[in-house]
């Protein structure tokens, strides 16, 4: 019976980390190629969700399903993870919740699009933040505060014009301590 128990638990470690490695991948993906699709997109002049706007249909289903499975894929693996503090685990689920909006309140639905993407940076940023309290990571925090930065110049001076260049830059920075936490095992 408890050989049956310890199989289990290492099926679901060994999914949960999986689970995460495929999380952050899937929406990545899902931009490459949208950009593929979209010769008009400009990375310095659009956001990425200009690319989920539906009236562009060679690139919003990839671009819209990617992000919404990646959010899913999030909170999934935030969830089943072992390594995950629970403060953590509440900031990467709603972040998975606010990219899964993204993609299915899409650039077409307007200012609702725009506040569940500024929930998803302000997630992000609130997980880099707590990460840093947490672990007592100096990176954690010297990150979250360039993220503010890249968004404050982004909002303020409007430099870059378009928002891709910050949300990648901020969706990538807390792939490293999600994977850090999600694929640590704590019994």
């Amino acid at each position: 019976m408890m050989r049956r128990a310890n199989q289990s638990y290492h099926r679901v470690l060994a999914s949960s980390r999986l689970i995460a490695i495929i999380s952050v991948i899937v929406p990545y993906i899902a931009i490459i190629l949208s950009i593929s699709r979209a010769p008009w997109f400009n990375i310095w002049m659009n956001a990425l969700s200009d690319l989920g706007n539906m009236k562009h249909l060679s690139s919003a289903p990839i671009f819209n399903s990617g992000l919404a499975i990646g959010g899913y894929l999030l909170g999934l693996a935030s969830i089943l993870s072992r390594g995950i503090k629970l403060v953590d685990k509440i900031l990467l689920c709603i972040a998975g919740i606010m990219l899964i909006l993204i993609g299915v309140l899409n650039e077409s639905y307007g200012i609702i699009h725009f506040m569940v993407s500024v929930a998803f940076f302000l997630s992000i940023i609130a997980y880099l933040t707590a990460y840093g309290y947490v672990y007592i990571s100096m990176p954690a925090f010297i990150i979250a505060v360039f993220d503010v930065f890249i968004w404050a110049l982004h909002f303020s001076i409007y430099y870059p014009p378009g928002a891709a260049i910050p949300e990648l830059i901020s969706s990538i920075s807390f792939i490293p301590f999600f994977l850090k936490e999600a694929l640590t095992s704590n019994v």
